[in-house]
């Protein structure tokens, strides 16, 4: 479908360029979206932060067995030698630890940033769906906007409004139906004052479907 805003969104303008969403847009439903997102982040970090633990247990398991090694070699060794290479083991421990800490920090990111993004495709179309179930609610028989490009419920909302708009033709038919009656009953010669109340009923069933 064509895109368009689903719900009003607050946009900021940078001169010479088109309208920038702001992130905070992207949260329609709070409660939901966090929830959801919270929810992947931290399977994937409890996942990460297990393999993570193995290479940096590996890591310092190699740095353990060269240490035992010097130990068996020490004799062999000026203490500058030694001391370089276990700088240097610990130096290799540290990085790998760093590394991983740092890899899952972006991951958590990453993901939380791409939940927000998925779940509002999701939040956005139901929400709009929702207030148009209202206008129904109201009497108000009209569909506005559409969803935009990459929103997910594309068959739901269309759905809707087929509803809808079978709903604006049996309405419509109603009116003309009144119509009809209303013409015969002042060729028969009843006053509008004696119809008034089915010409008002007449006049509020178009005023839904303008």
């Amino acid at each position: 479908m064509t895109a368009e805003t689903a719900v009003p969104i607050r946009e900021s303008r940078r001169p010479g360029g088109p309208p920038r969403r702001q992130l905070r847009n992207y949260l329609l439903d709070p409660r939901f979206q966090m929830k959801y997102v919270s929810m992947v982040v931290g399977v994937t970090v409890v996942v990460a932060g297990v393999l993570g633990y193995f290479a940096y247990r590996y890591s310092t398991g190699q740095t353990e067995m060269m240490t035992m090694m010097q130990v068996e070699q020490r004799a062999k060794m000026d203490s500058n030698t030694l001391k370089f290479i276990n700088d240097e083991a610990a130096k290799a421990d540290r990085t790998v630890l760093i590394g991983i800490l740092v890899g899952i920090l972006c991951l958590t990111l990453s993901l939380g940033l791409t939940g927000i993004v998925v779940t509002h495709k999701l939040v956005g179309p139901a929400y709009k769906i929702k207030r148009l179930l209202g206008d129904v609610r109201d009497g108000r028989l009209k569909v506005e906007g559409r969803l935009r490009k990459g929103d997910e419920l594309v068959d739901v909302f269309e759905a809707f409004e087929e509803m809808v708009k079978s709903l604006r033709a049996a309405q419509q038919k109603e009116i003309e139906q009144l119509e009809s009656a209303i013409e015969r009953a002042r060729e028969s010669g009843v006053p509008d004052e004696a119809i008034q109340h089915v010409i008002a009923v007449k006049e509020q069933m178009k005023r839904e479907l303008e």
